[in-house]
């Protein structure tokens, strides 16, 4: 994905959040604070989208690992590897350079078999409850929409597709809470 592409990305959903607090504040940013403990546990860490790499650069605030993404089980597609990106002073990170994961949280894509595409919740299996799953606490509609729109135009990246559609047919079985058209 071309770097602007994910800075003009990054400047849209820097404008919205789920809701019209911290949502940190409800449970101790343990998203951010999480991974301090095990970063070791690769299936925690924060994966980065083709091309955040060139945008987050690893200093003081970020480290940065490449990884085969064979040993992850990602698409075939992803020849060149998954970054992970572990923050070196959560909570205190520099909220500017969060990658899309952590912008559009808690919703995340899904493209159903008949290549629908909407936002669903996260709810994979995290060692912690995030309150706005776990409390049902409504999202605003502004972050909803510019988040759709994002991964939306996301998508159109052959890779993102694949890896997409790729956790898609993991999470078929779900209900979803949104399924946002535009």
């Amino acid at each position: 994905m071309e770097t602007e592409t994910i800075k003009e990305i990054y400047e849209k959903l820097n404008q919205v959040n789920p809701v019209d607090f911290d949502c940190g504040k409800l449970c101790n940013e343990i998203c951010c604070i999480y991974d301090e403990e095990d970063y070791s546990n690769e299936d925690l860490a924060i994966y980065l989208l083709p091309g955040e790499e060139k945008v987050i650069k690893e200093d003081e605030n970020f480290e940065i690992k490449h990884v085969d993404a064979k040993k992850l089980k990602y698409p075939f597609s992803w020849k060149d590897g998954v970054y992970l990106l572990k923050c070196k002073n959560p909570p205190h990170c520099n909220r500017q350079y969060r990658p899309i994961q952590c912008r559009s949280f808690p919703l995340i894509p899904h493209i159903t078999k008949n290549n629908k595409f909407h936002l669903i919740f996260d709810e994979s299996q995290y060692p912690y409850k995030c309150p706005l799953i776990h409390d049902d606490i409504e999202l605003n509609e502004d972050f909803i929409k510019r988040t759709y729109e994002s991964w939306k135009r996301l998508i159109e990246n052959p890779l993102i597709y694949d890896l997409v559609s790729m956790d898609s047919r993991k999470k078929d079985n779900r209900k979803t809470r949104y399924e946002i058209v535009i």
